[in-house]
């Protein structure tokens, strides 16, 4: 349908009128129409008469048909043209104002015709390429880090430098994105790079306006201290943790003793409670990790008294040997690093360690891969074992000629091998042992290692020990386990050399059955009484006066005159008695050494066990008929060369660290940094390979 004039406008307000609507004021001129105008709206009455929708008002219809709305149904004084008659007003008001209206008339900007327009981009290039010689002062090297002109904080310093090489990268015409991610991989490489090269455009526009940058804030905020800070509340909560069983330290069990004890005794006041993360902070701090717990180094009588004392002394005299050592490196350990000209008459030395290790038949592995509800059972018991005796040099793991090996198994049990003893040690260092090494390392001097276990510490039986002999003199035949060895003692009267048997023969004389007299010779032990009688060293009493008995139940030899058995302790000839093992590799010209105790990281042969079981593991079948077909198979696997080079290698670390530090926690943290660092040679000060 056409739009409408006024006239008809007029016309459709007059029949609305008729249904009650609400009809504008009208003028009479509005009224003024031509004959076919009126025909015109004759007929647009007669089809909205006929259509009930088109004779509705618009309203109505928008009502009805719940339509939205163009034009609110009141008049709010917004529409077009009142806006712009209102825009009108108000600039014809300000232009009032003006300089305009006093007179004054605008002059446009003469430009130069030479003078090139220049973009933002080019504009800022020029800038950069002015300002760039003064940054250049900002990350130069500093020759004095003294003189405080010259000293630059490191974060500023690395700010200077990005934005320095972001503006090299500009110059270059590199757009802004990629020249910032350039910069930001260049110095901040273990950052967020896009996160860096938004904050290196950032610093760049406010070098660019202020020609410096605003200094670092971050950690400049003021400082509060907690109460546990203190040294006597630290102290004092350390102490209940120590008392603690390890698995009973939680982390709410810690924090009700501070709440509830701590606070109330020492500050005596009421106070919010300590918060569990604030706790979990100073327990890291004070050396609380909570982590999985796991097998280590064993501190548990690690560092008691006698232990250390053996340890400092022992790791000094170690040193001296790895002084006259190879030491391996490279790759695969292949690079022999030998030690300098040793003197005239001095032998290279070679450690030769040596341990035990029992592998068993159902020792399987305990984790796997297992479907929901899956139980895999297993052998109960570990089953028929073998237990391995071998020793090993860094130089070629362990000794082999052919079939000749330092490598023994034994089948342990009362149906089986019996039970490894020192005599059985004695025999592999006579048979297998010493015969390989000076073999296989022709004029070197081997330095044996043992445990520092009563296995290994065992006297041989014709050993001068006082404790297995008797106060009085007893028949002694042939046949008793222990047999002395004669001795030589100091005379107190000629100061000569004496030679003393601890045996005498005596003639007893016995009547058999029919009566008649016999003569029967019988060999006799003398007894501690007499052998310190023919000495001259029986004193009979102790310096109380008491009456001397065979052993007065003291454990050490802390006062020598307090019974015989360890007054004769204490005579040379016993006191420097060697233990059997000892006494072998003395008498064939080598050395020997026992490892303190409780310090298997300083035997390397232990990770070798550890990588040989898990072998072991891996191809268990639960038979001992295939552990004994494969064990040498999984020891030789664990024993690749470069393997045992390595281990031993962190063994000496351990060993130098101990001979530098008294406990054995800065030990460890001694080794990592060790671990953490390629070094070129063992002997020498401990300087990075890369800066050698």
């Amino acid at each position: 349908m056409p739009p409408l004039n006024t006239r008809k406008r007029a016309y459709l307000k007059k029949h609305r009128n008729e249904t009650n609507q609400f009809v504008p004021h009208l003028r009479d001129q509005d009224w003024d129409m031509s004959d076919s105008e009126l025909i015109e709206l004759s007929n647009i009455t007669e089809m909205r008469n006929a259509d009930p929708t088109i004779s509705m008002s618009i309203n109505n219809v928008l009502l009805d048909n719940n339509v939205k709305r163009n034009r609110p149904l009141t008049y709010s004084k917004t529409s077009r043209s009142t806006r712009w008659r209102r825009e009108k007003e108000a600039k014809s008001v300000n232009d009032k104002g003006k300089l305009k209206s006093f007179g004054f008339v605008s002059i446009a900007p003469v430009v130069e015709a030479s003078s090139p327009i220049l973009s933002k981009n080019e504009i800022q290039i020029l800038r950069i390429q002015e300002i760039l010689p003064k940054l250049q002062m900002y990350v130069k090297p500093v020759m004095n880090s003294k003189d405080k002109e010259n000293t630059i904080e490191r974060y500023s310093f690395m700010q200077y430098s990005s934005i320095y090489t972001y503006f090299i990268k500009r110059i270059e015409g590199i757009p802004i994105t990629l020249a910032s991610r350039e910069a930001a991989r260049i110095h901040w490489a273990d950052n967020n790079v896009a996160y860096r090269a938004m904050t290196i455009v950032k610093w760049a526009k406010e070098y660019l306006s202020q020609g410096v940058l605003s200094r670092h804030r971050q950690g400049v905020h003021s400082k509060r201290k907690s109460f546990l800070n203190d040294a006597d509340i630290k102290e004092m909560v350390l102490e209940e943790i120590r008392r603690m069983k390890p698995a009973e330290r939680f982390l709410v069990t810690i924090k009700k003793f501070i709440d509830e004890v701590v606070i109330p005794s020492k500050l005596g006041v009421i106070m919010q409670p300590v918060p569990e993360s604030t706790l979990s902070n100073y327990l890291h701090e004070w050396g609380y990790v909570y982590r999985k717990n796991k097998k280590t180094i064993y501190f548990d009588g690690h560092e008691r008294e006698d232990v250390v004392k053996y340890r400092n002394v022992w790791s000094k005299r170690m040193l001296e040997y790895m002084e006259k050592m190879d030491f391996y490196s490279g790759e695969t350990e292949e690079d022999v690093l030998e030690p300098n000209a040793l003197p005239e008459g001095e032998r290279k030395c070679v450690f030769v360690t040596h341990d035990e290790s029992t592998f068993y038949a159902n020792d399987g592995k305990n984790d796997m891969w297992l479907a929901d509800g899956e139980n895999y059972i297993r052998k109960k018991g570990p089953g028929l074992s073998i237990m391995v005796s071998e020793f090993q040099c860094p130089c070629h793991g362990t000794m082999k000629i052919q079939k000749w090996s330092s490598r023994k198994l034994f089948k342990a049990g009362t149906a089986r091998d019996g039970w490894w003893t020192s005599k059985h040690m004695v025999e592999q260092l006579k048979e297998d042992a010493i015969g390989l090494f000076e073999a296989l390392h022709p004029n070197c001097v081997a330095v044996f290692l043992f445990d520092n276990s009563s296995n290994h510490g065992a006297f041989a039986d014709d050993a001068l020990v006082a404790s297995r002999m008797t106060l009085n003199e007893k028949p002694w035949p042939l046949s008793e386990k222990f047999q002395f060895r004669d001795t030589v003692y100091i005379s107190r009267s000629t100061d000569m050399e004496e030679v003393q048997s601890f045996y005498y023969e005596k003639e007893i004389k016995k009547r058999d059955k029919k009566g008649n007299l016999k003569t029967k010779k019988v060999r006799y032990f003398k007894g501690i009484r007499k052998i310190l009688e023919e000495r001259s060293l029986w004193i009979g009493h102790d310096l109380e006066g008491k009456k001397w008995k065979l052993h007065c139940g003291a454990p050490d030899r802390v006062n020598p005159i307090c019974c015989a058995l360890h007054f004769l302790e204490n005579c040379p000839d016993f006191k420097n008695q060697k233990s059997a093992l000892e006494e072998v590799i003395i008498n064939s010209g080598h050395v020997f050494e026992l490892y303190p105790k409780y310090h298997c990281e300083c035997n390397w042969i232990e990770m070798y066990w550890g990588a040989a079981k898990r072998e072991a593991r891996l191809k268990c079948d639960y038979s001992f008929k295939s552990l004994e077909e494969n064990i040498d198979l999984f020891l030789d696997k664990a024993g690749d060369l470069a393997h045992i080079r390595r281990y031993f290698r962190r063994s000496m670390d351990f060993i130098e660290a101990y001979s530098r530090c008294t406990d054995g926690r800065e030990v460890v943290q001694e080794v990592k940094k060790f671990v953490e660092k390629k070094y070129l040679s063992h002997r020498e000060v401990r300087v990075p390979s890369d800066l050698v």
